[in-house]
C-alpha cells in the first residue's frame, strides 16, 4: 500500500499532534517548521524541556513511516541550547 503524500506544512501538524502521545512527552514541546508557515521549509525546530530531541526524532521517524513529505523536509535533528532542538540544513 502507498503512504500518502503529505505537504511539509502537514507534516509539522502531524508531528505536533502524535507528539503528546509519546509516553516521556512534556507540557509545552512543539515542532516548528523553519522558515514558518513557508511550503518549502529548509529545517526543523522542536522547542521544549530538556530530552526534547529524543522524544521529536522518535515520534518523526513514526509519522515518516506512515507518509511522505514533498517537498522532504530532512529529519537530521541538532541540539542547541536552553532546552530547544534545531535541525539544520544546508
Amino acid at each position: 500500500m502507498e503512504k500518502p503524500v503529505v505537504s511539509p506544512l502537514r507534516f509539522v501538524e502531524l508531528l505536533n499532534a502524535r507528539l503528546p502521545a509519546h509516553p516521556l512527552y512534556q507540557e509545552g514541546m512543539r515542532v516548528y517548521a523553519i522558515p514558518n508557515h513557508s511550503e518549502h521549509p529548509h529545517s526543523l525546530v522542536c522547542v521544549g524541556p530538556r530530552g526534547v530531541k529524543g522524544v521529536c526524532a522518535t515520534v518523526e521517524l513514526i509519522v515518516r513511516g506512515e507518509c511522505e513529505i514533498f517537498p522532504d523536509i530532512p529529519g537530521d535533528w541538532h541540539g542547541s541550547h536552553h532546552g530547544t532542538v534545531r535541525a539544520s540544513h544546508r
